[in-house]
């Protein structure tokens, strides 16, 4: 799936607006990371060609990282009125829907059948699972 959101951080510098911005693939992000969030201004900088020594990136970095242009899932998980993302509840759904899919596979090879989300297999195949993960 393409599940992406765009960070953007809006600013002025010498009175002129300046809104550089990335877009964040989140398949990769949930993929990749352990919880942690990527360095907004870092990356935003950089892919925007301000210099890591201009005071460009010093007003950045005093700005607000704003959230906007959510794709895919991105979309349950995004404030319009804020502009806030929840990262944390995307991942954990993005982990669970990962599971699914494999839970599904094991079903549909062993049983012959679908899972059914929340169903008794469901539990039992997920109880295996997280053990066989914290092992």
């Amino acid at each position: 799936m393409n599940n992406r959101i765009t960070a953007k951080i809006p600013f002025y510098f010498k009175g002129v607006e300046h809104t550089p911005s990335t877009q964040l693939n989140l398949d990769d992000w949930a993929k990749r990371s352990q919880g942690e969030l990527p360095d907004f201004c870092s990356v935003i900088a950089q892919e925007n060609g301000i210099g890591s020594y201009s005071y460009e990136l010093e007003v950045m970095e005093s700005s607000e990282i704003v959230f906007e242009d959510p794709q895919g899932l991105a979309v349950q998980f995004y404030n319009e009125t804020e502009q806030t993302f929840d990262f944390e509840g995307f991942k954990q759904f993005w982990l669970a829907q990962q599971s699914f899919g494999l839970l599904n596979t094991i079903s549909q090879q062993f049983w012959g059948k679908d899972l059914v989300a929340n169903s008794v297999e469901h539990q039992a195949l997920m109880a295996a699972f997280v053990a066989g993960k914290n092992d």
